[in-house]
């Protein structure tokens, strides 16, 4: 794949695309800075307005857009976000003028009908009720508020919670889209049958139409440290306790970054999940699943570690937890292990980049976190060049039982959490 070309639209928009002749379709991967972090104290708001970009606008009902996309083959969506509002998109060479121009109707000229905005309250409120019964859902939205502390907006429900669902009315819509719903810092990665006359003619052209805000966009701002708790949420009508374990890590342009995701993988990811797995789940059968993650995001990062155990086997769980951690110091990573895990990494990309969507999304994330147009060849030589010694260390600054915070849900009755 050649370097992908970057163009800076007047409106202050950003384009990266990348041409992939072998693939007949086109893929969309876009954002604005309109997540949870742009709502200041008023929650939710984010996600309600997400739920209703294509909930009509000044030209089309809700239906008519679903038929008009449905008729060119194309698909549209839109996310909320941390950070951001996401979109992604797909349509064919003949049809991207259009469903361009659909996104951009959907961003610019949303109506928030009444009934709409009844219809996701209805939508938001049933999405609450399921997530307070789903331990793992439970345990890690109460992580995420501690290792978030103070409300930041890394902490947050972004759906906001019951009481202020029920208290968002549409002026509130409306005044957060004209607030943050505009060009200014939009990213818009496009892969597939495209070349520079399309970009122009076909994707610019009515992205330029978008007018820009002049309040700009604020920075978001680091998360104050985080203080480890140990708390469980009884839920004793449950058949399986839910536990997590997680502490602060780093933002994704952090000079640990590299290493930590490779430690990362290795410790829960790779093969069967890794040695927390491997352990957990394959030798003792403590465990239905053990996993590890690493959310590296603008301004801060997470790490975690997820595991669904019977509630018998709990407190033996989390000693074990505690144990793989331990071991980190005393048994850092062997040689082989690293290798294996960089191969892992290098491979891992090359197959994504075979599918056009997964392309659009590096290319996003390149632009996004300011990695550079010539990111993607730069990688295997990233990975490559990591330290043995590094990944050691920071696996050992890091993921420690002393400096993070734990998580159970479920039927924990009288279990004595300690980790």
């Amino acid at each position: 794949m050649n370097l992908p070309d970057r163009t800076v639209l007047g409106n202050g928009a950003v384009l990266v695309s990348a041409s992939l002749p072998s693939n007949p379709f086109v893929a969309f991967r876009g954002s604005i800075p309109a997540g949870v972090a742009a709502e200041g104290e008023s929650h939710g708001l984010a996600e309600f307005t997400s739920r209703l970009l294509l909930s009509g606008t000044r030209h089309r009902s809700a239906a008519k857009l679903a038929d008009r996309l449905e008729g060119i083959g194309a698909t549209l969506e839109f996310h909320n976000g941390d950070e951001v509002l996401s979109f992604s998109s797909r349509s064919t060479r003949d049809t991207a003028r259009e469903t361009v121009r659909i996104l951009v109707e959907c961003l610019s000229e949303p109506t928030f009908p009444e009934r709409e905005i009844e219809r996701v309250r209805g939508e938001l409120l049933n999405d609450l009720r399921i997530e307070a019964d789903d331990t793992h859902l439970r345990a890690m939205r109460e992580l995420e508020r501690f290792v978030f502390p103070n409300d930041h907006p890394y902490g947050r429900d972004p759906k906001g919670g019951a009481d202020r669902v029920r208290r968002i009315r549409r002026r509130d819509i409306v005044a957060f889209h004209e607030a943050h719903v505009n060009p200014e810092a939009l990213i818009l990665a496009v892969t597939g049958d495209v070349d520079r006359r399309l970009m122009e003619d076909a994707i610019a052209e009515p992205l330029s139409r978008l007018d820009a805000s002049s309040e700009g966009v604020p920075a978001i701002p680091p998360p104050r440290p985080h203080k480890p708790r140990r708390v469980s949420i009884p839920m004793p009508h449950k058949s399986q306790a839910d536990i997590v374990v997680g502490g602060s890590a780093v933002p994704r342009r952090h000079d640990d970054y590299y290493a930590l995701n490779l430690a990362n993988l290795l410790f829960g990811r790779i093969g069967l999940y890794g040695r927390l797995g491997r352990n957990l789940r394959d030798e003792q059968g403590l465990a239905y699943y053990a996993f590890a993650s690493l959310d590296a995001k603008t301004a801060g990062g997470m790490w975690s570690l997820a595991a669904g155990v019977n509630p018998a086997n709990l407190s033996k769980a989390t000693r074990s937890i505690h144990e793989e951690l331990d071991r980190l110091q005393t048994d850092p990573f062997h040689s082989d292990e690293v290798r294996d895990g960089k191969d892992n990494q290098v491979g891992s990309l090359i197959v994504s980049l075979e599918r056009n969507a997964e392309v659009a999304s590096e290319l996003h994330r390149m632009e996004y976190y300011g990695l550079g147009m010539g990111f993607l060849e730069r990688y295997p030589e990233i990975v490559r060049g990591l330290e043995e010694d590094r990944v050691r260390e920071v696996a050992m600054k890091y993921f420690t039982a002393e400096g993070s915070s734990m998580v159970v849900a479920g039927p924990v009755g009288r279990a004595r959490l300690t980790l």
